[in-house]
């Protein structure tokens, strides 16, 4: 795997929705590869504080109306 398409699963391989070949192709790669490493240890502790920021704070009402409004409405 080369790192561009690494950092393209970056995400995905963060919330786990990946198949098992891709997501072992991504963990060795991070293995071996500093730069990418790198990145992803920034993305998975922005993801964390972020998830401790959303729990602790919670999310406005007018947030979850317009995303309920965007989810359901055609």
């Amino acid at each position: 795997m080369k790192c561009r398409e690494c950092i393209e699963h970056l995400y995905e391989y963060l919330d786990r929705e990946l198949t098992p070949a891709v997501e072992t192709e991504i963990r060795d790669h991070l293995a071996h590869c500093p730069p990418c490493g790198t990145k992803f240890d920034f993305e998975a502790a922005f993801k964390k504080f972020v998830q401790a920021k959303s729990r602790a704070q919670g999310c406005p009402p007018e947030l979850k109306q317009r995303i309920l409004r965007e989810l359901f409405d055609e």
